[in-house]
This record gives C-alpha cells, structure tokens and sequence, in this order.
C-alpha cells in the first residue's frame, strides 16, 4: 500500500511530490500514546516499503502542538500500582527476551491487549525503539516541524529525526523533563543527546530538566533552523523535497555511518536505557509523583510542565527522595 494511502487513528497524511507530510492529531494536548507510537510504528515501516517517498516531514496537527510529551495515563497504568523493586540490572535480560518474543508475529497485538498495564508498557517501548531505529536506517530522511512543545518522548522523537526545524514562538519549548517527574528518559534521549551534543551536555540537560525555548535550542544544536511559524512548514517541506531528490541508497549509508559507526551500538545504548527507566519507575517515588501529575493535569487542564513548571522544576511539588 502506499504510505499516503494509510488509515491511522492519529495521524493525517498528505502528499506532494516525493515528500509525505505527517501531522499528529491526539486531541486534546498531543500527548505522545501508545496509539500515537502504534500509528508511527505503521507509517514508518510503511514508507520504508514505498519507493515513491523520499522524505517524511513530521509535525503536530494541533494548533499550538507538537508532541507535548509522552502520555501521561499511560505511564500511570504502568507505574502507579503495587510492585518490588526492579533494578536495572535485573530489568535489561528481561527487557532482551521480551524484544525476542515479541518479534513472533502476532504477539505485541496479544500481549497488548491481554498483558496489562505491564504488556502495554513493553509493547509501547518495544514499537517506540523500533519505530526510531528504522527511521534512524531508513533511505528517507525525516524531518521535525516543531511547531509547539517537544518534551519527554516528544522530544526523543524529534531527536530520531535526522533534520528538526522549529517555529520561533514562545510556546515552543524543547528538552527531558523526566527527573522533574522522578523517572528518566526511556525513548531514546541518553544515547541521542550524548551524541548529539557530548556526554557534558547531555547529562546537564537530562539532570536539570529544564525546557528551553526554541533559540535557546538553536544555540545548544538541538535544532537546526528557527523560523517564523508561518513559516514552519512550508520552509521544511521544501527542505524535505531537495533531500526527497537525493539518491536513497547514498542518504541511508550516509545514516548508518552517522548513526551506527561509534563503538556501543545504539541499540545496545537504547537497551539499557529502557532497563533504567523500568528500574526508576519501579520506585515508591515514581508512584508518588505519578499521582501528583494528575493532580495538576486536572487543576490545570494541562501538562503542569507548561503550566506551573516551577514547583516541578524546584523538586518542591513531590517528596521524589523518601523510599
């Protein structure tokens, strides 16, 4: 099938030419779900498939939105219950064998639907790590169109773009607000910032929190253009369409030798980074500030890290040491 012929529950697709525009619609704050990854999981195996698309421009079709961060509710169903301790160590052969049964055909659709909130959560990190490694090997390049906040997963999922563009708009706000919520990054963002900007930078940005505006993720190289938002997306599809033009077998060499040519491979990396989140989340703490989330999300009637980040930012908001 082709890729823009593709029915997704949160995804709208439009095409020009070699270029395939991607806007995410998950009313009604763009948080980045299981369904979201489910749909991209679908998209991105799909272009791979598709000769005809050079280039996939990815952005928010919410006003105002991009992929604010991931869902809430869903990190609550696996985080906010009874559990022990997992520590990481424990976590990373668990994490290796369920990846293994989990490539059997038809399983990530029954453990979905028949595992729990403890099936959802491996699901939703097993599509999420092969959605952003095939787009990190795929012959066409992707692009991020920022067009509102890009935190927590949504930020990791600009991060496996290969271009990200951004509008120059105060509600742009970029960066990993996972230890403001007593967790860590577990879409990628260790292995991507650190080579993206240095060990030095990405554990400045990973501790601290803190968003940043769109310049202030221009200066650090987080991004690569600011434009105006009028501007956005007209500026990265025609970005997209020179690239779409491109020989795709030298564009996905080019991506391999970028990506893949260190010596820890970023799957490993992304392995034990998903052992390290299911070992934070595993905590007393997690459960605590999980539930302190939803307190703000509803006084606030949205994500309290774009609302009232300063209690959050401060460490204030939630006893995140306490076992």
């Amino acid at each position: 099938m082709p890729a823009a012929d593709l029915h997704l529950d949160t995804i709208e697709l439009d095409r020009t030419g070699r270029v395939l525009t991607a806007r995410v619609v998950a009313p009604p704050l763009n948080f980045v779900t299981p369904v979201v990854v489910r749909d991209l999981d679908t998209l991105t195996a799909t272009v791979d498939t598709d000769d005809t698309i050079g280039a996939v421009v990815l952005t928010g079709g919410l006003p105002g939105r991009f992929l604010t961060h991931a869902d809430p509710a869903a990190l609550g169903g696996m985080i906010d219950r009874p559990h022990p301790f997992v520590p990481a160590r424990a976590a990373a052969p668990f994490l290796r064998a369920a990846a293994a049964a989990l490539r059997v055909p038809g399983a990530t659709d029954l453990v979905e639907r028949h595992g729990g909130g403890l099936g959802a959560g491996l699901v939703w990190g097993h599509r999420w790590k092969r959605t952003t490694l095939r787009m990190n090997r795929s012959r066409v390049a992707y692009l991020a169109a920022i067009n509102g906040p890009a935190l927590g997963g949504g930020h990791e999922i600009a991060l496996a773009c290969d271009l990200r563009y951004a509008a120059d708009t105060e509600h742009v706000r970029l960066g990993q607000i996972e230890t403001l919520a007593n967790l860590i990054p577990g879409g990628g963002a260790t292995q991507r910032l650190t080579r993206l900007l240095g060990a030095a930078k990405a554990i400045e940005i990973t501790l601290e929190g803190t968003p940043f505006t769109a310049r202030e993720a221009l200066r650090l190289g987080l991004i690569h253009r600011l434009l105006p938002a009028e501007d956005l997306l007209a500026e990265t599809n025609a970005t997209a369409a020179r690239l779409a033009a491109r020989n795709p077998i030298a564009i996905a060499e080019l991506k391999r030798a970028v990506y893949f040519g260190s010596d820890k491979s970023l799957s490993r990396g992304l392995d034990a980074e998903q052992a390290g989140f299911i070992s934070v989340g595993t905590t007393a703490a997690a459960a605590r500030t999980t539930k302190a989330f939803f307190e703000d999300l509803d006084r606030l009637a949205d994500t309290p890290f774009l609302a009232d980040p300063q209690p959050w930012l401060d460490g204030t908001r939630v006893d995140q040491v306490s076992k």
